[in-house]
């Protein structure tokens, strides 16, 4: 018998551990700029254990400071790449591979530079986007700090395999981006990579922007290493210690941040130019990854329709980003809000490349939250949760050829359907399931919708019609990512956050029995699909009412069945 859904309570006190900063007084905000900037890590716990792991993590405080000495050897590397190769391939996951997505969706590559892909998934269809490249002209980048990153190595094992049976040096078109001492780092040396860069130990993947997880692709891409450092350097002239906290660009975003989610408006909502849009996604993680524990955290929503002020509640705190010369994409909108009273901090950029002192300034905002919010932004206890999930629904795989997870069929639509503990209903139909996923819902639960599915623009525009349509019917925050990218993302946020949120995971028939890879005896597909069933497990072990929806090969037009089956769902009269 499962059990009930969390009872709907919102309560949002202090309960003497949250640092309220509006009540500080301007000696303890200095202390606490002054403890940060000397990267002390008693700032955040006075546990040895958590000092001793934090004092590790701290290294990014430092800003721009790392990586301006390397910066004239990145260009010199950039420029034996791009005499040698059309394309790379960014092969990452997470704090790996975000930022190196923010540039390449942001930015052109500059004339005779190499176009840069990002490669975050093991969808089989975005798997053939890059098998269809000309291998010879191809560079891979495989990145993982801590060079074990399940999707990173099949990628790496799939496209080295590929490289050795077409090229007589297969080594000179791979380049590692990993931990000192990693398992990938003596590999890469063991089959002669072209290059090993090391990813500095002291600084976690989310917070890594300004290392050469950032600047490697700025740098391969052609863009102007100079200009994105001259924006680092003037975002931390301008969060140092000496600014005030009241003048500081870091910390009033914290203030910002904390004071609304106090308050409780913790679905803190984007509004972004299509331009930056890009990072807003890295943002996104950095927010979600660092305060989402603990059964508390800061709710980012990116990726929603904007909307009249009337399908917002009152849980909402809006960003507004966008560049300069463009303010009027959203300004009826943003007036509209303020004078219904939201609350809107507002960031105009100049120049797309001010992204390089944005990243710093939202990461000090974030640690700062962290330490106002009584959590560890340095660490994500529930990420491995899924990944044991995960590595017990391959074993069973390998060993069965089954992944024990059996779909009941909607005849009518072909769709498969799942549930177990956290959702039941007295017979298994899909529109009974949707209806009771949607029952005893207050506006400020959010539901997330988390697609297994190829990372593809059409299947995320057809998403946020769901989701518009949900947040329209039951006035709440939605939240989205493609499976597995969110693992490594909001992942951490959906499982030890908040605990008032429901989740649908979306998976499909699409297994591709060539895309094998060696040495796991399981396909790409395999591999994603035992994620979502043990995000599942995940989800369900953290008590958050979760189902599942397989769709069929023809999964666009699924979704558009999806959103009628969810339409009448919402329009049910016993809503």
């Amino acid at each position: 018998m499962s059990e009930p859904f969390p009872r709907i309570v919102k309560v949002y006190e202090e309960k003497g551990l949250i640092k309220r900063p509006s009540k500080l007084s301007e000696e303890e905000k200095e202390r606490i700029l002054q403890k940060l900037f000397a990267k002390d890590p008693t700032l955040f716990s006075l546990s040895p254990e958590v000092v001793e792991k934090v004092k590790n993590r701290l290294g990014w405080v430092d800003g721009y400071r790392y990586i301006e000495p390397k910066v004239a050897e990145l260009k010199s590397f950039a420029e034996v790449v791009r005499a040698k190769f059309k394309q790379v391939v960014w092969c990452g996951m997470g704090g790996s591979a975000l930022f190196p997505y923010v540039l390449c969706q942001m930015f052109a590559p500059k004339e005779g530079f190499p176009n840069l892909i990002v490669l975050d998934t093991n969808a089989p269809e975005n798997i053939e986007e890059v098998e269809k490249l000309n291998i010879e002209d191809t560079l891979f980048v495989i990145a993982s700090k801590s060079g074990t990153t399940i999707e990173t190595l099949a990628h790496f094992k799939y496209f080295w395999k590929r490289a050795e049976e077409a090229l007589s040096n297969p080594g000179e078109h791979f380049v590692a981006l990993t931990d000192p001492g990693s398992p990938l780092e003596a590999l890469a040396k063991e089959l002669s990579f072209l290059r090993v860069f090391h990813h500095p130990s002291d600084i976690g993947g989310r917070y890594a922007a300004l290392t050469e997880v950032g600047f490697l692709p700025a740098a391969l891409l052609g863009l102007d290493l100079d200009k994105a450092l001259h924006y680092a350097k003037e975002m931390y002239t301008a969060c140092e210690p000496g600014i005030p906290w009241g003048y500081n660009l870091a910390s009033t975003l914290a203030e910002y941040l904390v004071e609304h989610y106090i308050r409780g408006e913790d679905k803190l909502t984007f509004i972004v130019d299509p331009i930056l849009k890009p990072f807003v996604l890295w943002i996104e993680q950095l927010i979600a990854e660092s305060l989402g524990k603990d059964g508390t955290g800061i709710v980012p929503i990116v990726g929603e329709s904007p909307g009249s002020p009337t399908v917002y509640a009152t849980d909402r705190a809006f960003i507004y980003l966008t560049l300069r010369g463009r303010e009027r994409i959203y300004q009826r909108l943003i007036q509209d809000l303020k004078e219904e009273g939201f609350p809107i901090k507002t960031f105009i950029l100049d120049d797309r490349y001010e992204v390089f002192g944005e990243a710093y300034r939202w990461m000090l905002a974030t640690a700062i939250s962290g330490y106002l919010l009584t959590v560890n932004p340095f660490d994500e206890p529930d990420v491995v949760l899924t990944k044991q999930k995960t590595k017990e629904f391959l074993e069973t795989f390998k060993t069965t050829g089954d992944f024990g997870i059996e779909f009941y069929l909607d005849e009518a639509t072909g769709l498969g359907f799942y549930y177990d503990k956290t959702v039941s209903i007295d017979y298994p139909r899909i529109t009974a399931l949707l209806k009771k996923l949607f029952s005893d819902f207050a506006p400020w639960i959010f539901i997330g919708i988390l697609a297994y599915l190829p990372i593809d623009d059409e299947i995320e525009d057809l998403v946020r019609d769901i989701r518009t349509l949900i947040r329209e019917k039951k006035n709440c925050a939605t939240v989205f990512g493609f499976g597995p990218r969110y693992l490594h993302s909001t992942g951490q946020l959906f499982k030890g956050g908040p605990p008032l949120s429901r989740f649908i995971i979306l998976t499909y028939r699409g297994r591709r029995a060539e895309q094998v890879i060696p040495g796991e005896g399981y396909t790409f597909w395999d591999q994603m699909f035992a994620q979502a069933c043990g995000d599942f497990r995940a989800l369900e072990e953290r008590k958050k009412p979760v189902i599942m929806v397989h769709l069929t090969q023809n999964y666009k037009e699924d979704l558009k069945t999806l959103y009628e089956l969810i339409k009448n769902a919402l329009s049910a009269k016993s809503f």
